[in-house]
């Protein structure tokens, strides 16, 4: 064809030469046509050789890795074409169930051992052959309507390997992912230097980064195809995360549900969506979050503009979550209330990609980094039990003693292994880059909480307001009570998180975004304060009362002071404390930032003080013992507020002042009679 439409074809008659242009554009169509149907119907042509989904997988491979020296393919170098081919021919006659083929083609190879492992070059160029899928437009349309996109059958573990794009998110850097991961990067991790293991976590993020962004790439072209698209994306995004819910639990089957790697990486994909409104130093999308998403979208059918799927497993998900404020009963009858009404008009992607960001990252880095916390504390236990019984060897009868250095070798090689996973962990749950993208994230879902709550419902557009609250409970809007209780737990432990094992991230010029004023809001100077000190005094937003006790574990934590510096101090550790301690410097900012804050001025002391009362009934069985390591806390943090300003102390006076009263003037909440009696003990 470029030939006779090329130089050497001009020498021949205009007629001829159109007749033969056109005589090999018909062979052409009709190859590619056959093509297509054996693509389809492969049992139509048998072939002897590979089969057609191979060599067209082989091609686009090849055509991925030709840099990274993947094998050659026939059809090296003519994959673009191809693809184009195949995508005019069949767009809006099958293409779906030509391209479905060669997905699970690729998909196949991507569950490979060869090719699963990070640390082996051959996952980029099944990841590039996917990219070069979707670089097609007609390709990325169809590929959400195909067969094997979400399939009925498939739920919990299965979405890793029973959907088209499953596979290709179980490629990760997780040692759960990958086991050489934990038993061959980091066989020694454990026994060097600090700057070996950084170096270690430095090429497996550079790594993992690669992989994620090529990901997120493929997902975006996906969503950006069509809006009956991208309703497909979501769908088998929100689909994934409700078959996987019990990756929340306590007690988790991992057999059951998609591993760490896969729940991480889809989490990672929906950030890098929600990056363009949730990035912004205005936060002037804010007001596009709609807090009744689970009636209008979650909970209804693709015939009322819903997302739900024909097994109902996301209405039944969003359904069955805990409320901020509000028991299962209430929660249904509002939502059964609200379902008769007419459908609302669709929000557009914001509040969907909103939504499902909060979920993916709950049940994918949140859960992992709870977990992660626990390893760190068996570790901790286990290398003590260790040590102890090394050195006090005689209190094992003589057949204890005998088998002690089996026992002990066995122990070691445990505790190793344990080691190792968190080495692994470190890698992925600590890189910077993910905790400040998190940390944005978590910046604009504290805003929409806080507008709420906002006495306007206009935050951050204008300065927040405090809401009432002379109704009590009565005051609390019934939007709030229904939002899941999961959005406001995850961004107060992820801040718990990051102020604990990686502070750095607290002041990251790219966690903050805004710089203050005009210019926007400041991620740790001016919203995190303002959402702790918001929902410390207005307690009746928020019924679970360890929630409210973590956000005391922020204020602590961020406005520590060395326990010396008290005229009572007590040492109870026989002097082991070094000299002085060094404190990190988003403590004095934290504390800074309280300075500079009205709403702190005004509400901080009273808001500790009711709650120091009011903790003395949480509801629990363990109650009487709970209370003590919160008030601890409360105390601990008065007495850095009091050494820090003379305003703090006068707020204190008053707050004592306002309690002498009768009950029905008091402005704590319960009783002012009781209010004394704990505050005289205080």
């Amino acid at each position: 064809m470029g030939n006779l439409q090329g130089a050497r074809g001009s020498a021949l008659d205009a007629g001829v030469r159109a007749a033969r242009v056109q005589a090999l554009g018909e062979a052409q169509a009709l190859l590619v046509s056959y093509m297509g149907l054996a693509l389809q119907l492969p049992e139509m042509f048998p072939q002897a050789g590979r089969p057609a989904r191979a060599l067209v997988a082989d091609a686009l491979v090849a055509e991925a890795g030709a840099d990274a020296g993947a094998d050659s393919s026939p059809l090296q170098g003519h994959a673009d074409a191809l693809l184009a081919q195949l995508a005019a021919r069949f767009a809006g006659d099958g293409l779906a169930e030509v391209l479905a083929p060669v997905v699970g083609e690729l998909g196949l190879r991507a569950l490979a051992r060869a090719n699963r492992s990070l640390l082996q070059p051959g996952f980029r160029s099944i990841l590039g052959a996917l990219e070069l899928l979707t670089a097609n437009r007609q390709c990325a349309v169809a590929i959400p309507h195909m067969p094997t996109f979400d399939p009925d059958d498939c739920a919990g573990r299965r979405m890793q390997t029973g959907t088209a794009l499953g596979p290709f998110l179980a490629l990760s850097g997780f040692a759960a992912s990958d086991e050489a991961i934990a038993q061959v990067y980091y066989a020694d991790a454990p026994q060097r230097s600090r700057q070996d293991c950084d170096a270690l976590h430095a090429g497996l993020r550079a790594t993992v980064r690669v992989l994620q962004a090529a990901q997120a790439e493929v997902f975006g072209r996906l969503v950006r195809s069509g809006a009956d698209e991208r309703t497909l994306v979501l769908r088998l995004s929100l689909r994934t995360l409700a078959t996987n819910a019990l990756r929340s639990g306590m007690q988790v089957d991992f057999a059951r549900v998609v591993d760490d790697g896969f729940a991480d990486n889809l989490a990672c994909v929906w950030l890098q969506l929600a990056e363009p409104f949730a990035n912004d130093a205005a936060l002037a999308r804010v007001g596009r979050v709609d807090a009744d998403w689970i009636v209008a979208r979650a909970l209804r059918g693709a015939a009322d503009g819903g997302l739900d799927d024909e097994q109902h497993h996301i209405s039944t998900y969003w359904r069955e979550l805990t409320r901020v404020n509000a028991d299962k009963q209430r929660a249904d009858a509002y939502l059964d209330a609200r379902l008769q009404g007419q459908p609302a008009a669709n929000g557009g992607f914001i509040p969907d990609c909103f939504f499902t960001a909060a979920a993916a990252l709950h049940l994918g880095p949140i859960s992992t980094a709870a977990r992660f916390v626990e390893l760190l504390k068996r570790i901790s236990r286990f290398r003590g039990d260790i040590e102890r019984i090394e050195q006090t060897p005689e209190l094992l009868t003589p057949a204890q003693r005998a088998g002690l250095p089996v026992v002990l070798q066995r122990w070691r090689d445990q505790l190793l292994g344990m080691e190792r996973e968190k080495c692994a962990l470190d890698a992925q749950l600590l890189d910077p880059r993910r905790l400040a993208a998190s940390m944005v994230f978590y910046r604009f879902v504290m805003a929409v909480l806080l507008r709420q709550i906002d006495g306007r419902r206009a935050f951050p557009q204008q300065a927040f307001q405090m809401p009432a609250e002379d109704g009590g409970d009565q005051q609390v809007p019934e939007h709030w009570r229904m939002l899941p209780e999961f959005l406001v737990e995850d961004t107060v432990e992820f801040v718990v998180f990051v102020i604990t094992y990686a502070p750095d991230t607290l002041i990251d010029g790219a966690a903050q975004v805004g710089q203050g004023g005009e210019t926007g809001l400041r991620t740790f100077d001016d919203i995190l304060p303002l959402f702790v000190v918001a929902f410390l005094a207005r307690p009746d937003f928020i019924s679970n009362p360890y929630l409210k006790a973590k956000l005391v574990d922020i204020l602590h934590m961020l406005t520590y002071r060395d326990p010396r510096e008290d005229d009572d101090y007590v040492d109870t550790l026989g002097g082991n404390l070094p000299g002085s301690l060094r404190l990190h410097p988003s403590i004095q900012r934290f504390q800074c930032a309280l300075d500079d804050s009205a709403l702190a001025r005004a509400y901080l002391i009273p808001a500790l003080l009711r709650f120091y009362v009011d903790v003395e009934q949480t509801g629990a069985s363990s109650q009487f013992y709970d209370k003590f390591n919160i008030r601890y806390y409360i105390a601990r943090t008065l007495r850095a507020l009091w050494a820090r300003a003379p305003r703090y102390v006068e707020a204190t006076r008053r707050f004592f002042m306002q309690t002498d009263v009768s009950a029905e003037q008091a402005t704590t909440t319960g009783s002012a009679r009781r209010d004394m009696r704990v505050i005289e003990e205080f």
